[in-house]
């Protein structure tokens, strides 16, 4: 069957009644929750595995493999919690309860995390590692969730949902960076073992605070589905929502993207041999990132969200060839700003993804009248996790495969020796191999078919149903 090919160009999407319900204060408090829990997963995934490695002596396989389970474990938990989002009804809405509740204990696994125990047998180090870990997983979505849910709720005007979501994600951008601030700061005064778990007990203090401060103004204006839905529609509704399976799918595919930031840390350690060069690498690069963000909603102005999302990918890969072309053997802060530079795209895909998920709740809104934000941010959820674990466990393997180890032998007492076999595989983790890998996101994206045009004409129909209802 042939359809009509709707027009490339893109209408810019608003809200039909053009009324505003978001207010300063909601995109201040909302974004203070952002910073702090983005705070707590830039600690996570930027230091608990070298943590584990370097500072416990746990080898590197052992970790890949229990990032692995625990992540996958916990991620399939994601669209139960989604469902019981949906099915939550309360006088603070649905998602805001949890944030309140899972706030404290949140941050106090996050200090468990990072405790030195150096007193325990290997034996009991993993076994610590799994619990701890597992725990704070569950509790990550608990919270994670509900914070990702929000602005799909804050407000029925669409362009307030790109503003809110942009302006997150750009604060949130500058929280995952406050650990590698904390780590500068205090690996100046501090061996690596107290640094890490001061760091741990530093934001697991703060960030509950934030997320509690950030959550009490904002409130859920879009109204839920009448019909709640069952525990299995959580798994079905991936499959049921095709332009969703296709976001998925894609998403899915780019945590080779992710393997960049995670190799900075055995870059500046172990090819340079400086580990204070962190932040000159990591906060660049964060920075570049961030104005990629920036520019998120005026691009949507000119693109789609999937021309963007192509468009972003491939000039990022392009940027990783370029750092790999001039080779680690150049001058450090030539390797930073080059990868300063190939950073840039990667702002515009922290953004659109979100700006696509809430398209398709739109969509799927339109076509059978159901709107379940829990279960679609809860298999946003389940893919970061799914795609995390994937992504430590090829780190993982990448430094076995590399003869990644840590001897005795040690360099500016901090940083061991490596032979110049695992220098040159730490490069290529860090530049070539994601360049590579990461284009393949691109193929699901053929099959997403949501772009500027048919979304304003889905967003006209709702308004009007929904003008209707409310009379």
């Amino acid at each position: 069957m042939f359809t009509k090919k709707t027009p490339k160009t893109p209408v810019p999407v608003v809200s039909a009644s053009g009324k505003k319900y978001l207010k300063t204060k909601d995109y201040v408090t909302f974004s203070m929750a952002k910073f702090a829990t983005s705070a707590i997963t830039g600690l996570t995934q930027g230091y608990l595995l070298i943590f584990y490695t370097s500072v416990l002596g746990i080898a590197p396989v052992s970790v890949g493999v229990m990032f692995l389970v625990a992540k996958i474990f916990d991620g399939l938990n994601d669209p139960i919690m989604g469902v019981l989002v949906d099915k939550t009804k309360t006088r603070f809405g649905k998602m805001r309860p949890y944030l309140f509740f899972g706030a404290v204990p949140f941050g106090i696994l996050t200090i468990l995390l990072f405790l030195p125990i150096g007193e325990l047998t290997s034996i009991g180090k993993i076994v610590y590692m799994y619990i701890t870990y597992i725990s704070y997983g569950i509790v990550g979505t608990l919270v994670g969730i509900p914070m990702d849910g929000l602005p799909a709720v804050a407000s029925p005007n669409s362009e307030e949902c790109t503003k809110i979501i942009s302006i997150s994600r750009i604060v949130g951008s500058v929280g995952e960076q406050s650990a590698l601030v904390l780590f500068s700061i205090f690996a100046l005064f501090l061996a690596m073992k107290e640094t890490y778990m001061t760091m741990g007990i530093v934001i697991g203090i703060l960030a509950p605070i934030f997320i509690i401060l950030g959550t009490i103004n904002i409130k859920e204006r879009v109204p839920p589905s009448k019909i709640p839905p069952k525990i299995t529609d959580g798994f079905k509704y991936l499959f049921k929502n095709r332009q969703f399976a296709a976001l998925i799918a894609s998403l899915l595919i780019s945590f080779f993207r992710n393997l960049v930031s995670a190799a900075i840390i055995y870059m500046v350690t172990y090819v340079y041999s400086n580990g204070s060069l962190n932040i000159f690498f990591a906060l660049p690069g964060a920075v570049a990132a961030m104005l990629g963000m920036l520019f998120a909603p005026k691009l949507k102005k000119k693109m789609d969200s999937k021309q963007i999302f192509i468009f972003s990918t491939v000039l990022h890969s392009v940027g990783l060839v370029l750092v790999f072309l001039v080779g680690f053997s150049a001058p450090w802060f030539v390797t930073a700003i080059l990868m300063a530079i190939a950073m840039l795209p990667v702002g515009l895909l922290n953004v659109v993804p979100h700006f696509m998920a809430i398209d398709t709740l739109d969509y799927w809104e339109d076509k059978t009248g159901q709107r379940n934000e829990g279960v679609t941010f809860a298999i946003i959820s389940l893919r970061g996790k799914v795609s995390s674990a994937f992504k430590d466990f090829f780190l993982a393997f990448l430094l076995s495969f590399f003869l990644f180890t840590t001897p005795l032998l040690a360099i500016n007492n901090h940083a061991p020796a490596q032979l110049d076999f695992t220098k040159q595989g730490i490069f290529m983790i860090f530049t070539i191999i994601p360049a590579v890998l990461n284009l393949l996101s691109i193929l699901p994206m053929l099959f997403y078919k949501l772009n500027g045009k048919r979304m304003t004409e889905i967003r006209e129909r709702l308004q009007l149903k929904r003008d209707v209802a409310s009379k």
